[in-house]
């Protein structure tokens, strides 16, 4: 039941504002991943940009979790990293929580046109 009900919202909020409260790092702007990935390629603060990455792990777990899947089984962190830094230089407003929803439903999309 918890399952069905976690996929409901997820499908609820596709193309829509997110029907799930986000907690912890993923609340946070896209901006602030910006500044915190330049901060941690520059070898300054590494603690926020990994602790984003971690969120943004987490996240993709809990989805696999759901759906009894592993989306990002061949994908590196780097990958995930590019993917995530690549989507919120272009939505700035953005959430973390949301970049990582545009990049499961891409992931999703990318693992359907690979089956047909």
């Amino acid at each position: 039941m918890k399952r069905f009900l976690f996929t409901l919202c997820l499908v609820l909020s596709a193309g829509q504002a997110s029907a799930y409260f986000t907690w912890g790092m993923g609340s946070q702007t896209c901006k602030l991943y910006v500044s915190a990935k330049a901060e941690y390629d520059h070898a300054r603060d590494q603690r926020t940009h990994l602790a984003h990455l971690n969120w943004i792990k987490g996240f993709v777990t809990g989805i696999n979790w759901s759906h009894d899947s592993d989306i990002a089984r061949d994908l590196s962190i780097e990958t995930v990293d590019s993917w995530i830094d690549a989507y919120c230089r272009q939505n700035l407003g953005d959430s973390i929580g949301k970049a990582s929803e545009a990049m499961v439903t891409d992931l999703e999309r990318q693992g359907r046109e690979n089956r047909q």
